[in-house]
């Protein structure tokens, strides 16, 4: 071979690899439109609605939100779901290495209802109630609604949203749970599948799914009339931020009665960071509000994620306090405050964009995230 042919040749090559390359990046970005299109349509797939006339006979005082800004409740579509709110806080103290003492103080949303309690029923308060006002907008149109709850296989988000939703007005059958993400093979997850099997409302089988909620979100062809809602993993949406708020708003009243001293900060675990967002929200909208509470001054927020991929993705893109991505806390934040504000509430934004970036610590140690759906050695440790 003489060079002409070599330099031809390479030539050639270099050109097929530019081509192959240019076809990698262009299938790439439009992997992650269609990812970033799938999310945002997630995202707000229940929308905040007007109440129902009978969501209006609720005991509207019960929502903390509601007290704060009572100029929301002909707005908002709530239902109290639990049966015991305000939730107790309780004082626990310990030893620590070197003769030290610690003092700190559990809010018990485990004891927030008799049928399911947990952080997952103020998440849901706005969202069924939303569901139950599309319900009823579908029927005076002749439409059917339906709605998808996705999660793992041992999802809590799944039964939280089934057993909760039996108890108000949807049409039977009308909740389908999706558990198309796998799980690790743990007796709690196992429970809670098997739980999720022997609730009202339909369950699909496991690691199926993702056709269903594509479908749902406008993204594969459906059929004419189709008015399916979706709920995002672990409900985290700006209904179920409102949620989270309300619980902030509920500690800082027990702060001000002298239930629990000003705390030094907040420990929260954060999955899907509905809560933790939350959380941070509403410090922001108490501290306007002028309640007296969350007002130490090296008051921070301690976030632990319980997700490898979020605990990832937060070490490589800071995801969990961008303000763009759906589902992330700084997005979550800016949604959320703007119902409020549209509504007539206060626009606390900017204030609580600064609480996030000041006062929130996100751990990256992945030796307390460990699997999702199962303890790390750290966790069962403590």
């Amino acid at each position: 071979w003489d060079a002409m042919q070599l330099f031809q040749l390479t030539s050639a090559r270099a050109r097929l690899l530019k081509w192959i390359g240019l076809a990698l990046l262009g299938g790439t970005t439009t992997a992650l439109l269609l990812v970033r299109k799938a999310l945002e349509r997630l995202y707000v797939s229940i929308k905040p609605l007007p109440p129902t006339k009978q969501q209006l006979r609720e005991d509207l005082a019960a929502n903390p939100l509601f007290r704060a800004l009572p100029m929301l409740q002909r707005h908002l579509a709530w239902r109290a779901l639990g049966d015991n709110f305000p939730t107790p806080v309780h004082r626990f103290a310990c030893s620590l290495p070197g003769d030290r003492k610690a003092e700190f103080w559990v809010k018990r949303e485990d004891l927030c209802s008799g049928r399911y309690g947990g952080n997952k029923v103020r998440t849901l308060q706005y969202q069924l109630a939303s569901c139950e006002a599309h319900a009823e907008n579908c029927s005076q149109r002749g439409a059917e609604a339906s709605f998808l709850v996705m999660g793992s296989g041992g999802s809590n988000q799944v039964v939280a949203t089934k057993v909760h939703a039996a108890y108000l007005d949807l049409p039977a059958d009308s909740v389908l749970g999706l558990t198309p993400m796998p799980d690790e093979p743990e007796m709690d997850n196992t429970l809670n599948f098997l739980s999720s099997l022997s609730i009202p409302g339909k369950q699909g089988k496991l690691g199926e799914g993702f056709g269903a909620i594509l479908t749902a979100l406008g993204l594969l062809p459906r059929s004419k009339g189709s008015a399916s809602l979706v709920f995002p993993p672990g409900g985290n949406s700006p209904l179920g931020v409102l949620g989270q708020v309300g619980g902030a708003l509920e500690l800082a009243e027990q702060i001000q009665r002298g239930e629990l001293p000003d705390p030094d900060g907040i420990v929260v675990a954060m999955g899907s960071m509905c809560t933790a967002t939350g959380l941070v929200l509403g410090v922001a909208l108490a501290r306007a509000l002028g309640m007296k509470a969350f007002r130490k001054p090296d008051f921070c927020i301690h976030a632990q994620p319980v997700h490898p991929v979020i605990s990832m993705m937060h070490r490589l893109l800071g995801f969990v306090t961008t303000a763009s991505w759906p589902l992330s806390m700084g997005r979550g934040i800016k949604e959320a405050a703007a119902i409020i504000a549209r509504l007539g509430g206060p626009d606390v934004t900017a204030e609580a964009l600064s609480v996030m970036r000041k006062q929130v610590r996100v751990s990256l140690d992945m030796r307390i995230v460990g699997k999702y759906g199962i303890h790390s050695d750290e966790s069962r440790a403590a």
